[in-house]
C-alpha cells in the first residue's frame, strides 16, 4: 500500500509546532548542529529553556551562555518539557537512545539543510508541491515512493517515527546496481577512502577507482588509505587514483569552505572552517572521453553542478549513478526531476540507510 504525500496545502510544520509550545523547550546536543538550531529558533522568536548532553559530555561547562546539564538534571528542573534534537547519528546505540527518548518524552527533530539556506517549512512544501508530486511519480517502485513520502512527513513534522521505516542495508542498495557489471568507479566525495573500501567489497569485478576529494586535510587521509592499500596489495587488481579537486559544472578554481570533515563545501558554511582555493573540474574533463560504469556523488550540495559537468559522460556511457539527495532542501525533488527530464531512459530508485535526521538519502539511477 502506498503512503500518501503530506496533505496539500500543509498547514503546520515543526517550527510552528515549537512556536506554539507552552512547555519548556530543551535542546539535546552541542556543537555545530546546536549552533544552527539556536540561530533558527531565534529567527522564529522561539525561546528555549535549557541545554543537555549525554552524561559523558557534561563537564560543568557552558554553551551559548547556558550551563550544560544531564538529562537527569533536566528532569529535576522541569515537570514537563519538550526535547529538540540538534545532532545526527547512524550509530546503533545512539539510535536506540533516540527511540527510548521518543517513547518517554515529546521529541522533535527539526530538519536543517546541510547546504544552502532554504528550510523545508510548510511554505516551502506548498510552493514546491507540484514539483514534489512529479518527483514522487517519477520513482520506479512502491518502496521508493513510500520512502519518499515518509521523508516528507518527517521534514514537516520532525517526528522520529517517520525515519524508522523503509530503510535498507548498504549491501541491499549496492545489489540494485548490478555489481557484477561494475569495473570502473568515479567516487565523488571520496572522504577518507571509506566508500572506496565499500566498493572493493561489493563490486567483485572492480578494476579502477577515481577517488575525488576536495578538502586538503581530508585528502591527506585519503592518500594514507591509498598508500596502505597499495602496500598491503602490491599485486592487487584494483587501481585507485586519488585527486584533490572539487567537482562542478565548469573547470577552473574556486574557494572551498574546508572543515576537514564531511561538511566541506563550495557553498556557505555555518560550521568551523577555513577557506582555501581548490581546482574544480567537470567529470567530463576528468574522464577525458573514457568510460566509467558507476558514478557516486556525495559532494555536499554540489550534486546538481557535478551532474551538469557529467552530461557528456552519461549520454555516451550510461553509467549507473548514486546521488545524495539530502544536502539542500530542494535536492529531494530537483535532482530527481533533473534526471527524469535530462536522461528519461534511466530508472530512478530511492533508498536510504537508517540515520537521524533524514540524511543518507540516495537516488539510484540505472540505465535499462
Amino acid at each position: 500500500m502506498l503512503i500518501d504525500l503530506p496533505t496539500f496545502p500543509a498547514t503546520c510544520d515543526v517550527w510552528e509546532t515549537l512556536k506554539k509550545e507552552t512547555r519548556p523547550i530543551v535542546i539535546y546536543g552541542m556543537g555545530n548542529g546546536a549552533d544552527k538550531l539556536i540561530a533558527r529558533l531565534e529567527k522564529y522568536g522561539i525561546e528555549f529553556a535549557d541545554i543537555f548532553a549525554s552524561d559523558g559530555f557534561v563537564r560543568g561547562h557552558f554553551f551559548h551562555g547556558i550551563q550544560v546539564k544531564t538529562l537527569a538534571q533536566i528532569k529535576e528542573s522541569y515537570e514537563e518539557f519538550v526535547i529538540v534534537l540538534s545532532f545526527a547519528s547512524n550509530r546503533e546505540e545512539v539510535l536506540s537512545l533516540f527511540v527510548s527518548l521518543d517513547r518517554q518524552y515529546d521529541l522533535l527533530i527539526p530538519d536543517m539543510p546541510v547546504a544552502k539556506e532554504a528550510y523545508f517549512t510548510k511554505d516551502f512544501y506548498n510552493e514546491n508541491y507540484e514539483r514534489i508530486r512529479l518527483a514522487y511519480n517519477a520513482l520506479e517502485d512502491d518502496f521508493s515512493k513510500n520512502l519518499y513520502a515518509s521523508i516528507l512527513h518527517f521534514k514537516l513534522t520532525g517526528r522520529l517515527t517517520h525515519l524508522l521505516s523503509y530503510t535498507s542495508q548498504k549491501g541491499e542498495i549496492y545489489s540494485l546496481l548490478h555489481p557484477e557489471t561494475i569495473h570502473s568507479v568515479l567516487d565523488g566525495g571520496a572522504y577518507n577512502g571509506d566508500t572506496a573500501q565499500e566498493f572493493m567489497s561489493e563490486f567483485e569485478n572492480l578494476e579502477r577507482i577515481l577517488a575525488i576529494e576536495p578538502d586538503p586535510k581530508t585528502y591527506k587521509r585519503l592518500l594514507r588509505f591509498v598508500t596502505k592499500y597499495r602496500e598491503e596489495n602490491p599485486s592487487g587488481k584494483i587501481e585507485i587514483t586519488p585527486l584533490n579537486t572539487a567537482l562542478s559544472s565548469e573547470d577552473g578554481e574556486l574557494y572551498l569552505n574546508a572543515s576537514g570533515n564531511r561538511n566541506t563545501s563550495l557553498d556557505g558554511a555555518s560550521y568551523e572552517h577555513k577557506t582555501v582555493l581548490v581546482p574544480i573540474r567537470k567529470i567530463d574533463t576528468l574522464l577525458s572521453g573514457e568510460g566509467v560504469d558507476f558514478i557516486k556523488l556525495d559532494v555536499e550540495g554540489e550534486e546538481q553542478n557535478s551532474l551538469y559537468g557529467a552530461e557528456k559522460t552519461i549520454d555516451t556511457y550510461h553509467p549507473s549513478l548514486l546521488i545524495s539527495l539530502y544536502h539542500a532542501s530542494e535536492d529531494i525533488f530537483s535532482l530527481i526531476l533533473y534526471m527524469k527530464d535530462r536522461f528519461p531512459h534511466y530508472h530512478l530508485y530511492l533508498r536510504r540507510t537508517l540515520c537521524v535526521p533524514a540524511w543518507e538519502i540516495d537516488l539510484l539511477c540505472l540505465f535499462p
